[in-house]
């Protein structure tokens, strides 16, 4: 058995034996033998930096002396970029340039004076070194160590919609006097980013500032895509630099959805009301491309209008489940849901007196049963659906006319037909319902139709039919058409009679006085396929599609 004064004796000639072999160690490595080991080395291959100190345009670097057998040298990493975001010591020695190599371990200092002209200087260092085995083996310094050049350096300090729907980009001046320009870059994109260089090398540029104080743009273009991604870069004395952050925004003209109909509002002369078919109506401001408020019913909605009953218009959405909602166009809220007793889809519905017509659609699209039926607000019924059910096709449409006369249209695959007419009238005498189908026909159906202010012609057709309407005679007639050749996407007519046709093949709209169909007054091209026109004092309000995004643009006439 051992004995406490052997066991102490053991370990004073352990401790002599672990002096001895660090004194070896660092005779080994070292190129100076009259060098003593610093207070702060280490004993392992990695090390750790200590500081990086700018002085008369030069940079000193210093770190932890590495004392370790089979030292080789240590190698000196510089990265010099516009943002100090991604440092990190691997990526400084992976992307940067190797400026130095020493191979006294007991060296722990390097001056820099060369530094790049650049917002950020950042280094790391590597220990290169044998293992056991005199296999290469290297460590990477376990921190960085980076200096701002303040002088050179900036950001964006803000992005922002104004009141007028422009975005504006504001970013710190520089004070450089060897100074040149600014130049904002743009990418407006689906996807996000990772740098402001990303943008800048990819984006789109606008013509250079030349003046330092001027240091904030206001963009009035009109963008597609759901972002707005915002860079900028500066020049001076020839050279370029990146600002060091990137700003985004999401693009206000941009929907978000695809849209199946748009509205005026007539209680708000400068809003349009945009139907998400998923049950979302939204309040959109013309002026300052902002949504004013949102409606979410979540349900499916189909086509919608604005009626009038007891003197206040409001707005009727037809729902699935046999619902159909009616909007107040002032406060935005749902002023009643009426419950009309079916599973069926309920796909148009307009006021009419005390009524309210509509069509009913039976929920599976290929199966066309259903009918236009008539709801009594006042006793809270359906007066005519033990009539039985009757053929009906999805994109059936019911339209307004005037007192109790309507127009309902539907599309079987033909661009026109004449056997039917568009305009009715509606008769409830003690409940019995009647619908007056002797108008002679017109060429119209559901997929373009654009009534005129004064009610008494319509166009339809994706040819843009002229029929006009004669109520006390019955008589609906076709009197020409707004195109031999090019199809329509969507009408409108305005308080002066002139109408106003979308044409998506070719990017355009034409405009035409009323009854001159074979010349056009004005031509308007748009950005890209118009779906949807509006027309508001002095402008033309569109909803396009650019790939698979639906956005606003606005035409001032």
């Amino acid at each position: 058995m051992k004995t406490k004064k052997t066991i102490y004796l053991y370990l004073n000639y352990l401790n002599i034996y672990k002096l001895l072999l660090t004194i070896l160690i660092v005779t080994g490595c070292s190129t100076n033998d009259e060098e003593s080991i610093p207070e702060n080395a280490v004993f392992e291959p990695q090390t750790e930096l200590i500081s990086l100190d700018e002085s008369n345009n030069e940079l000193m670097l210093q770190w932890k002396p590495v004392i370790i057998e089979k030292f080789l040298k240590y190698k000196i990493y510089r990265l010099d970029i516009y943002t100090d975001a991604y440092f990190n010591p691997s990526v400084i020695v992976n992307s940067g340039q190797l400026i130095k190599e020493i191979d006294n371990n007991l060296l722990n200092s390097f001056t820099d004076t060369n530094i790049p002209f650049n917002s950020f200087i950042a280094y790391a260092v590597v220990t290169e070194y044998l293992d056991s085995n005199n296999i290469l083996q290297t460590a990477i310094s376990i921190n960085y160590k980076s200096y701002e050049n303040v002088l050179l350096s900036f950001e964006i300090l803000s992005l922002e919609k104004q009141n007028d729907g422009t975005i504006k980009v504001t970013w710190e001046k520089d004070n450089n006097d060897d100074f040149e320009s600014y130049t904002v870059h743009i990418i407006d994109g689906n996807t996000s980013y990772s740098s402001s260089q990303s943008i800048i090398e990819n984006g789109t540029s606008f013509n250079p500032l030349e003046n330092k104080d001027d240091n904030i743009l206001v963009d009035n273009i009109q963008y597609k895509n759901k972002f707005l991604l915002y860079a900028v870069s500066k020049k001076i004395n020839g050279r370029i630099i990146y600002s060091k952050n990137y700003l985004s925004i999401n693009n206000p003209r941009n929907l978000g959805f695809k849209p199946s109909q748009v509205l005026k509002n007539p209680f708000k002369n400068d809003e349009l009301i945009i139907f998400n078919p998923n049950g979302e109506i939204v309040f959109f401001d013309i002026n300052n491309l902002e949504i004013t408020s949102k409606v979410e019913l979540n349900n499916k909605i189909f086509h919608s209008s604005i009626g009038s009953y007891n003197g206040e218009a409001d707005l009727y959405i037809p729902s699935k489940n046999g619902k159909i909602y009616i909007i107040d166009l002032d406060t935005y809220s749902i002023k009643e849901t009426i419950d009309l007793d079916t599973d069926n889809n309920i796909i148009s519905a307009i006021p009419i007196n005390d009524y309210i017509l509509f069509i009913e659609k039976h929920f599976y699209s290929h199966v066309i049963n259903g009918g236009t039926f008539v709801y009594d607000r006042i006793n809270n019924t359906v007066l005519n659906r033990d009539n039985g059910s009757h053929t009906t096709y999805l994109n059936s449409k019911l339209f307004n006319a005037y007192d109790n006369y309507f127009f309902s249209l539907t599309y079987k695959g033909f661009q026109h037909y004449d056997s039917r007419t568009a305009t009715r009238k509606l008769t409830v005498n003690n409940s019995v319902v009647s619908i007056d189908y002797t108008f002679n026909g017109s060429y119209q159906n559901s997929l373009l139709f654009a009534l005129s202010p004064d009610k008494t012609y319509f166009i339809s057709t994706t040819f843009g039919y002229q029929s006009s309407i004669d109520y006390q005679n019955h008589s609906e007639t076709t009197v020409g058409r707004y195109s031999e050749s090019n199809i329509f996407g969507d009408a409108k007519i305005s308080n002066s009679d002139k109408i106003y046709l979308t044409v998506p093949d070719s990017n355009s709209i034409y405009v035409f006085n009323k009854n001159n169909f074979s010349l056009k007054e004005k031509e308007y091209q748009t950005s890209s396929t118009p779906v949807f026109i509006e027309l508001f004092e002095n402008k033309i309000i569109l909803v396009n599609q650019f790939e698979a995004n639906y956005y606003i643009e606005t035409i001032v006439e």
